[in-house]
This record gives structure tokens, sequence and C-alpha cells, in this order.
């Protein structure tokens, strides 16, 4: 089981690493099948060509974020990252909890929850 855990936590790792590289391969290596499910607005992108436009999209829509696990919890089918989200140069700091469906050792989900009120008010402050 151990060694289960360790190849969970390095492909999340992995993953977090590619989104704060800004390198869409690096990210889209890490699912065996890519899905995001973004709990506050109750939007499902599911596929390789939906999950590709969803992340592009949101690098040209946002600032340059930050991502950094904050604590790691292990369940049978997957991980719960406490994820703290920065914006550099910025005062944008704010917590989710992002969780990482596997099959397996397979990456097949990131499911994020996270406050949508905050998000708003702090890229609001960012714009002014």
């Amino acid at each position: 089981m151990n060694d289960l855990r360790q190849i969970r936590e390095e492909i999340v790792a992995r993953h977090i690493a590619g989104e704060n590289d800004r390198d869409l391969e690096a990210i889209m290596a890490t699912f065996t099948h890519p899905r995001y499910e973004i709990i506050p607005s109750a939007t499902v992108y599911d596929g390789d060509e939906a999950v590709r436009e969803m992340i592009l999209r949101q690098w040209d829509e946002l600032p340059r974020m930050h991502y950094s696990a904050e604590g790691i919890y292990h369940g049978p089918d997957g991980l719960i990252v406490e994820t703290r989200t920065t914006c550099p140069g910025s005062k944008f700091d704010m917590l989710s909890v992002n969780v990482f469906g596997f099959e397996g050792t397979g990456l097949v989900l990131e499911r994020c929850y996270f406050d949508r009120g905050l998000f708003a008010t702090q890229l609001e402050a960012l714009a002014r």
C-alpha cells in the first residue's frame, strides 16, 4: 500500500509542477483519462480535448497562479490535497481542496472545491 501511495503522490506532484510551469503536455501526461470537475461552477471537462481547452482558456483569462500542496490525505481511490493558490507579486492567497481520483495508479480525475466568492474578490483586487 505504501508503494501505491508514493506513486500517486509523485503523479500529483508532477501534475502540480506542470500547472506551475504552464506545461500543458506535462499536465496531460499525468492522466490516464483527463477529467476536471469544477464544483463551484458545476462544470465538467471530460476527455483530452475538453481538458486541454479548459486549461488553455484558464491560462488566457487568469493571471499566472502558483499552486502548492499544503496537505495530502490518502483514501482508497485517490488523494485529497489542500492546495494554496497564490499569484506572484500580489496578495492573492487562497486555500482550496482538490480531489485527485485514481484507478490503481492511473489519474482519472481532478475535482476542485474552492470558495467562488473569495476567488472573485481576490481577482478583483488584482485588477485594481
